[in-house]
């Protein structure tokens, strides 16, 4: 039996002081546009290539997307991988993200979800509730953009907690 591979990246930082008309509409700041493409290079280095994604639409996690994506080399956003944007994602609780990966990973063996927290930092703690040790970590963990690499083994459930393993957390001030 394969094993499942769950991506979360919360989106890179966005501009708190931009002209945007709302919060969905926010953008990434010049901090946000430097760390994105970082994510990028590191999941290609490391080779998590996702089969499908899965974004909020909100432009911030859209932006991040598309630099993460650039950078990583994964071929045309349009054609290569199989993506959604999907308004539920937006500002989304745990429950809600669990329900898109259960929905989602049992037909594909490697998904990435592109998000917002606290709904990311929830999905990591449900899945892995062990990172605050194992990272020597407090406070938000999904920090803008953190990626974490959850590997499930055996058949994928949503309610079958126990064959989550987390890979990889990485923030971008660790990445080269």
């Amino acid at each position: 039996m394969a094993n499942k591979q769950l991506i979360l990246l919360r989106h890179a930082k966005s501009d708190w002081y931009s002209s945007a008309h709302s919060d969905h509409a926010r953008p990434l700041n010049h901090r946000g546009r430097r760390d994105a493409p970082k994510v990028g290079r590191w999941l290609r280095e490391q080779g998590y290539a996702p089969q499908r994604i899965i974004c909020s639409t909100a432009r911030r996690t859209r932006e991040t997307l598309q630099l993460a994506y650039d950078s990583a080399d994964w071929g045309d956003l349009a054609t290569d991988i199989n993506i959604d944007f999907d308004d539920a994602l937006y500002m989304a609780s745990a429950s809600a993200i669990v329900d898109i990966i259960t929905e989602n990973l049992s037909a594909h063996d490697r998904l990435m979800i592109v998000g917002h927290n606290p709904g990311m930092d929830s999905v990591l703690l449900r899945y892995c509730p062990d990172v605050t040790m194992r990272e020597n970590l407090s406070g938000k963990l999904m920090t803008t953009a953190a990626v974490a690499i959850i590997q499930f083994s055996g058949q994928f459930s949503g309610a079958d907690l126990a064959d989550a393993v987390l890979l990889e957390f990485q923030r971008p001030a660790a990445m080269a």
